[in-house]
């Protein structure tokens, strides 16, 4: 009598829809987008437009994970009982989450250009005015040795001039010091005439957070209905495979983003308008694509007969029961816990990114949003390896392998200045190292999750995912701020540890990883995991 096949070697001829899951993939790829330009461009515009301190501008940074704690489980499982919704229960929300951002995103950029000409008519661009208003630049400007180096180098007394002085060539170790110097106290004097200005304007800071509200709660409003979309059309055995690829999506979301801003905010001595202009078009943009190429309802029937099929329906999933096991549960829970630190570490830096490079490296602002391009195109060659490691090695060691590259690549940009010798490549490969490690954490966490949830449920699960990852990023950038404001570089000694805690929370996970076949043909890496 012949011995029945397992689950596992049933699912062996299950192939990836490329297709199916990329078109899915720009729900992923739209917000995104948005999101590279909201975590690179808010620090700039609450710091340096409205004077706010590292932990105040963290502390609103953290607004939006804060309301996601509650809100993407809320609207994940407000998807999940949607099964009559015409358009299919996810698509609902992403089309009308999608136009709500758009506009919450205009009206934003309204009261962010009002407080622009503000602080243009105080005389943020002027230098005189930021002498006058601010002793501390005064007094550096006409101190001995700094008078001294800007005559040497035939340099004017005007903004320009000084905010171009990182440019200048052939300079020596204590002449690239004074540079940095008078760059940061210039930038701590345009802090203080911005937050001189809010506090004179205070209902513009008042209606921009109110906007900054409601653009926050309609992002919520289909991010784990969007994220859900993957699991609905994809059989358990495939979900990492799939979460790479809309990885990738989120990924080329995040490198439209970044060319948005290098387009239109290259130059400090701007506003925004245009920048968030150009986002919001890409949301409606990539929300048409969508409508026109997604059938949810079509889709989700061709996985169901897939599963069918090939028989991989598992035991929680058959007999359609809502509670798991306790040992599974305690992995949930590990999962979630890794997923949370994880967060508390990387996002830390990456809120603080543009405040960091820009003040303390002296970077251009133009030159950070280069990094943030090499960071995503690195990110998406790293999704190869990492679906090979996957593949390869299973999710939890792929995951083990990323947080230790992650914690080890911040280690050294603790130690870097404005004056490291090399600093402008060695700063970029520090944090490219540090991609590779988010990819390989990312692409592998979500699946783990959405493993231990049935069909019924994967919006929930999806959202229990993002109330950890969420309620990490909500606290993380006001308490990294506080270190931050007593010394900028601790950011990444902070972000070390709170990866390297997820490593040990990692260690101790039994269940949600994949089994990783015998042998696999490497032009076979994203059709038939087991």
């Amino acid at each position: 009598m012949e011995k029945e096949k397992s689950p596992s070697q049933k699912s062996g001829g299950l192939k990836l829809d490329y297709k199916r899951t990329i078109l899915v993939g720009f729900a992923f790829f739209g917000i995104m987008c948005f999101w590279e330009v909201y975590d690179y461009i808010m620090p700039l515009i609450l710091n340096r437009r409205f004077g706010l301190s590292a932990w105040q501008y963290g502390l609103i940074m953290g607004l939006d994970n804060l309301l996601a704690i509650f809100l993407l489980p809320l609207f994940g499982s407000l998807s999940d009982k949607s099964v009559k919704a015409r358009m299919g229960r996810r698509t609902k929300f992403i089309f009308w989450g999608s136009i709500a951002a758009a506009v919450a995103v205009i009206v934003l950029s309204v009261f962010e250009f009002l407080q622009f000409q503000k602080i243009l008519a105080a005389g943020y661009d002027n230098i005189n005015a930021l002498m006058a208003s601010h002793t501390p630049l005064r007094e550096l400007l006409e101190r001995a040795d700094v008078v001294e180096f800007l005559k040497d180098k035939n340099v004017a007394l005007d903004y320009a001039a000084l905010t171009g002085l990182s440019s200048l060539k052939d300079l020596t170790a204590s002449q690239l010091a004074v540079a940095a110097e008078i760059s940061a106290v210039i930038k701590e004097a345009q802090i203080a005439m911005g937050a001189s200005v809010a506090k004179d304007n205070v209902w513009i800071l008042v209606m921009f957070i109110i906007a900054l509200l409601l653009l926050l709660v309609s992002m919520s409003s289909y991010r784990s209905p969007a994220v859900s979309l993957m699991p609905d059309i994809t059989p358990k055995p495939l979900r990492s495979q799939a979460n790479a690829l809309i990885t990738f999506m989120g990924g080329a979301g995040g490198l439209v983003a970044i060319v948005l801003y290098k387009i239109f905010a290259n130059n400090e001595v701007q506003n925004y308008m245009f920048l968030f202009i150009a986002t919001a078009a890409v949301l409606l943009l990539i929300l048409l694509v969508y409508m026109l190429t997604v059938k949810e309802k079509k889709f989700v029937a061709l996985r169901e007969e897939e599963e069918e099929k090939y028989q991989v329906v598992d035991e929680e999933e058959s007999e359609g029961t809502d509670k798991l096991p306790k040992a599974k549960l305690v992995s949930l829970f590990l999962i979630l816990m890794t997923v949370f630190l994880w967060f508390m570490g990387y996002n830390a830096v990456k809120s603080h990114l543009s405040t960091f490079a820009t003040g303390t490296l002296n970077f251009k602002q133009g030159y950070v949003g280069t990094i943030s391009i090499l960071n995503g195109a690195g990110g998406a060659i790293a999704l190869l390896q990492v679906a090979l490691l996957a593949n390869k090695l299973g999710r939890k060691k792929t995951i083990i392998i990323g947080v230790i590259v992650a914690a080890v690549a911040f280690i050294p940009c603790f130690f870097m200045k404005a004056t490291t010798p090399g600093v402008q490549y060695l700063f970029p490969l520090c944090f490219l190292l540090a991609g590779f490690g988010m990819v390989c954490v990312n692409v592998n966490t979500l699946p783990m999750v959405t493993e231990l949830s049935r069909g019924s449920t994967v919006g929930k699960y999806t959202g229990y995912y993002y109330a950890f990852s969420m309620s990490a990023q909500a606290v993380t950038p006001a308490l990294a701020g506080i270190f931050m404001d007593m010394n900028q570089s601790a950011v990444f000694i902070y972000a070390s540890i709170f990866i390297g805690l997820a490593l040990v929370t990692t260690i101790f996970i039994k269940h949600g990883d994949n089994k990783p076949p015998k042998k696999k043909k490497m032009l076979e890496y994203f059709s038939d995991e087991d």
